[in-house]
């Protein structure tokens, strides 16, 4: 049984999801998010994705150009999706075979007659950290920041699981900012965090040091880097010098109605090669590499599960009454603001001034 399946069991008596019982606090939000990683969408593959309300279509071409497009053939409004393929460079309807070249023309009927003047509807799309992300927007209008780079998938693709919680992005990815449930609820120690969310800025970016328990070692100190995506991702990248590896650690946000939204984990390990093994390093690199993608993602989901209780019944308080030790949780919100159509809430109130740390480091 996946540990997916364990926790939908484990909790079918527990409260009630937080979207059942009352609308979202919280209005959709703007910005770029993630529907696949990129090593689902082989060349003449076709997905359907919810956002927002919404489904998406998303494909790669034979030449591996990937594409997103609202569902629906403007001939008669088949489904792409729902038996959709790829020919070359075009996707073709399943209906009557009209086929839409990437630009979304229709450039050909199946049964040979002039195409009619028909155009798909596209969304802006792009590939960064071995993930696909869409952008949305309430008021219609194009990207105006993009998605940095952090990751490039070298000797394997991510290891990935997705969930649906009845969550809001912009609570999600507080987590990054609430250091206090580090310590209580995932038992880290000694934390230290720099860094934070700048006003205006797109991406945030925290360093941190903590003393954790890892499969295997008993409370390393450990050090990482923590960038926000928007709304939408938060990043984790731990280096290990000594045995020349490193952990990358992806936690996607998307919305896909009001209150609901897909969590996507993705862990990537890479080992930089095996030099003390000769010609035989680098294949015993990308091998070990594999091995240790598939522990890590099962250590990250089963870490992560501790917050999913929380987040799948949890109430967005708009006024939060913080304490010391909580961290920038209200500078955070101010900053999340940017990514909305109209203002979402007021800033939390009584916030203290926060500490970097929440506790002393040894």
């Amino acid at each position: 049984m996946s540990d997916a399946r364990k926790f939908r069991l484990k909790h079918t008596s527990a409260p009630a999801p937080a979207d059942t019982l009352r609308p979202p606090v919280l209005p959709d939000p703007n910005g770029w998010f993630c529907l696949a990683f990129s090593h689902e969408l082989k060349p003449r593959r076709v997905l359907t994705r919810p956002l927002l309300g919404e489904e998406v279509v998303l494909y790669r071409t034979a030449a591996g150009r990937l594409r997103a497009i609202r569902p629906y053939c403007p001939h008669l409004g088949a489904h792409l999706g729902a038996g959709g393929k790829v020919s070359g460079e075009n996707i073709v309807c399943p209906f009557h075979k009209f086929a839409f070249d990437p630009s979304g023309h229709c450039v050909r009927t199946g049964y040979g007659q002039k195409p009619p003047k028909a155009d798909l509807v596209h969304y802006p799309v792009t590939e960064a950290n071995g993930s696909v992300y869409v952008w949305r927007h309430a008021l219609g209008t194009d990207p105006d920041w993009e998605v940095p780079n952090l990751y490039t998938p070298r000797a394997v693709a991510p290891s990935h699981d997705t969930f649906e919680l009845a969550v809001h992005p912009q609570d999600l990815a507080e987590n990054a900012f609430d250091y206090g449930h580090l310590t209580q609820l995932h038992g880290l120690s000694e934390l230290n965090l720099e860094g934070g969310p700048v006003l205006g800025e797109k991406v945030s970016v925290l360093q941190g040091s903590t003393r954790r328990p890892l499969p295997f070692l008993r409370g390393p100190r450990l050090s990482y880097t923590v960038t926000v995506i928007g709304l939408a991702t938060f990043m984790i990248e731990m280096t290990f010098p000594k045995v020349r590896t490193s952990m990358y650690l992806m936690i996607h946000f998307t919305p896909i109605r009001p209150g609901r939204s897909h969590v996507r984990i993705g862990t990537a390990a890479e080992v930089d090669g095996l030099p003390f093994l000769g010609s035989a390093g680098a294949p015993a690199a990308r091998l070990v590499s594999r091995l240790l993608t598939v522990l890590a993602q099962r250590w990250s989901c089963r870490d992560l599960f501790k917050d999913f209780p929380i987040w799948n019944h949890q109430l967005h308080t708009e006024h939060p009454r913080l304490a010391p030790g909580d961290g920038p949780i209200g500078l955070y919100r101010r900053w999340a603001q940017q990514f909305y159509t109209q203002p979402a809430e007021t800033t939390a109130h009584d916030e203290p001034p926060h500490d970097t740390s929440t506790g002393p480091a040894r």
